[in-house]
């Protein structure tokens, strides 16, 4: 699964200790170029926030994995993205005409 648009917001990398060792983890915003565009949080995780970079203005085409857990009955869900290359874009993808209705 990917999701593509353009990087508006990239955070600062967080790190930490748990019982299972070291972590780092760095957020990104993607705004989508759909018709109507929604804004996106993105995480990358472990040796990914080293080996991949990701700077606000970039277009990206982000494959993603999506997963939900529950912590003290509250469900939150994470998108990670695993692998970022450049957009691939179309016309309608340039123009924001994208048809979201498939009706």
């Amino acid at each position: 699964m990917y999701i593509q648009g353009k990087v508006i917001r990239v955070y600062d990398i967080q790190s930490g200790e748990s019982p299972r060792g070291s972590w780092k983890k760095r957020e990104f915003i993607l705004e989508t170029y759909a018709k109507i565009p929604k804004k996106v949080c993105l995480v990358l995780k472990g040796e990914s926030v080293d080996s991949i970079q990701v700077n606000t203005g970039d277009s990206l085409r982000v494959s993603i994995d999506i997963e939900s857990r529950e912590f003290k009955e509250k469900w939150y869900t994470e998108v990670r993205a695993w692998k970022v290359e450049p957009a691939i874009m179309n016309q309608d993808d340039q123009t924001n005409n994208a048809d979201d209705n498939p009706f």
